[in-house]
Parts: C-alpha cells; sequence; structure tokens
C-alpha cells in the first residue's frame, strides 16, 4: 500500500512538467506542422499515461532485483518509439509502446508473487535520488559537503595536455577544463543538452525556430557552467599556488570562450545541414553566448569587488 501511494505520488508531482512541455510545444506544433494537431493530440494521451505505467513498471523491475541502467534502456527504447511513430507516421501502432510495458508489468508481478521487499536496492535508489537533487541545486548554489566525482576518461587526454610554460596566467584555464572535462555530471549535462537541443532542431526542422533553440541552448550551457568558478576559485589550489583573482577570472573567461565556440560549431553544423540557404543565422548562437559569457564575467567581477570590501 505504501508503495502504491508512493508511485501515484511520485506521477502527480511529475505530472504539472508533461503537462507544461505540451502547452509549450502546442504553438510550435500548430505553426509549424497544422497538419499534425490529430498525431498531437494523441502524443499528449501518450504523455499522460506513460509516465505512470513507467512507475510501475520500475517498480516491479526493481522488486525482481534487475539493474537500474536496464529499465532505463528499457522505457527510453519504449517512449521514444511510442513518440516517433505517433509524430511521425501517425499511427496507431504507437499504443503498443503503452501496451508493452504493461505486459511486462504483468509478466513481472506474476514473477515476484514470493519476492521479499528490495530493502537495499530502495535505499541505494532514494540515497541517489538525493544526490541528483543537490548535484542540481548545487548549479544554482552552493550545497556544503557536496562533493563532485571525477572520471579518468584516457580517450580525453589529448585535450588535457599541460600548457608550456605552466606558469599563473595558464592555470585557471587548465584547471577548469581538466574539471569539465573529467567531471562525472557536468560533461554528461552538456552532451545531454547539446543532443536533446539537435534532435528537437532535427524534428521541428524550421530555420527561425530552429535558431532560437540553439540561441536558448547556448545561453542555458553558460548558465550551467557557472558552478565551475566556485568550485576552482575557492579550492585548495590558490592556497597552494596564489595567484592574482584577475588571473582566475580571466581563466574562467577563456574556457567559457572556448566551450562556447566548440558548441556553437556543432550546432551550426546541424543547422546548415537543416537550413542550407538561411546559414547566416548561426550568427544567432555566438552572439548569445558572447553576451552571455561578457555579462557572466561582469557579474563576478563585481562579486570579487563586494568581497574587496
Amino acid at each position: 500500500a505504501y508503495m502504491r501511494d508512493s508511485i501515484i505520488f511520485s506521477y502527480l508531482s511529475r505530472l504539472p512538467l508533461q503537462i507544461l512541455m505540451l502547452i509549450v510545444f502546442y504553438p510550435l506544433i500548430h505553426t509549424v506542422y497544422p497538419e499534425r494537431m490529430a498525431a498531437f493530440i494523441v502524443t499528449s494521451v501518450l504523455a499522460i499515461i506513460l509516465p505512470l505505467v513507467g512507475l510501475c513498471l520500475k517498480w516491479e523491475w526493481y522488486r525482481y532485483r534487475l539493474e537500474n541502467w536496464s529499465i532505463q534502456l528499457v522505457l527510453f527504447i519504449f517512449n521514444l518509439g511510442g513518440y516517433y511513430v505517433m509524430l511521425e507516421t501517425f499511427h496507431l501502432s504507437a499504443i503498443i509502446a503503452v501496451v508493452g510495458i504493461i505486459a511486462l508489468c504483468v509478466l513481472l508481478n506474476r514473477l515476484n508473487v514470493n519476492q521479499l521487499f528490495p530493502w537495499e536496492s530502495m535505499i541505494k535508489h532514494a540515497h541517489q535520488h538525493r544526490i541528483n537533487y543537490y548535484k542540481f541545486v548545487n548549479m544554482f548554489t552552493y550545497v556544503k559537503g557536496m562533493q563532485e566525482q571525477a572520471v579518468r576518461r584516457r580517450y580525453l587526454d589529448f585535450l588535457l595536455k599541460t600548457p608550456k610554460p605552466f606558469d599563473s596566467t595558464q592555470l585557471y584555464p587548465f584547471l577548469f577544463k581538466r574539471n569539465f572535462l573529467r567531471g562525472k555530471d557536468a560533461l554528461n549535462m552538456t552532451l545531454r543538452l547539446v543532443v536533446i537541443c539537435a534532435f528537437i532542431m532535427i524534428w521541428l526542422n524550421h530555420p527561425w525556430v530552429n535558431a532560437v533553440i540553439g540561441s536558448l541552448a547556448m545561453y542555458i550551457i553558460v548558465l550551467q557552467m557557472s558552478q565551475f568558478y566556485t568550485q576552482e576559485a575557492y579550492s585548495l589550489w590558490p592556497q597552494v599556488w596564489p595567484v592574482s583573482e584577475l588571473y582566475v577570472i580571466e581563466g574562467y573567461r577563456k574556457f567559457l570562450q572556448q566551450t562556447v565556440l566548440i558548441i556553437g560549431i556543432l550546432f551550426s553544423i546541424v543547422y546548415v545541414l537543416l537550413h542550407v540557404a538561411q546559414f547566416y543565422f548561426i550568427i544567432f548562437f555566438f552572439i548569445v553566448g558572447y553576451f552571455t559569457i561578457r555579462s557572466t564575467i561582469k557579474k563576478l567581477k563585481y562579486q570579487e569587488s563586494l568581497l574587496k570590501d
């Protein structure tokens, strides 16, 4: 009974976000593809039903003591297949996604008749949910005791060659880049944003809309990288190798400029492949990135001046 109430509570708590996304996408679909409004209505129904059956499947999956990554993969395939079939081909076979999840729920429920409550795994998942929430909040403010994990990622070592000469002017550009490429959360979050925005641009396939989406993505990515300044500027390194705060801010600016340049090129490639006749719109990606970096650096300098006082 407790898990049933928990599933209902979890579903109702995430339902407003689903409805908000549908409201946001409605004018886009109505403007770009007015002939597909019927498909959008069915997709809206799927967006309401799939989260509920997905939560039920997760619970049965955990009771059977299967790995978390496997249920994430299964739900991703079902959700992507259902939405894609409905929006791209407008075929009622998209309902198979809901039927398939329900069938898996029934099958696992019968297999779990003699299964005990998975206390250890559920405590582990609850702890991971709390950590994920703290990581999200840590993007905007400091969370006490929050430690980001690092990953070696040897295949990115060619991007982390020690600059020569390695002096005070090169210290923080290198540290910011190293923290980004070896951080467990920041790089994955940035890659997810880039991939999601690229998929949305490909799906909508409208020059003006894609220009807005790409510019908005550039703005969001620069903002979510604001955590790097506090992580590096106030870490142990300034005590080991004290340098002027101007070098720290300048290193952060160089790091943001390099990152925005690479991401802007990726968005530009996607945009030009879709709208080669309107290729000049890619300038908006770099303009938004430039002014966002400028505003961010200006705020940091002002904050540092207040700390001096």
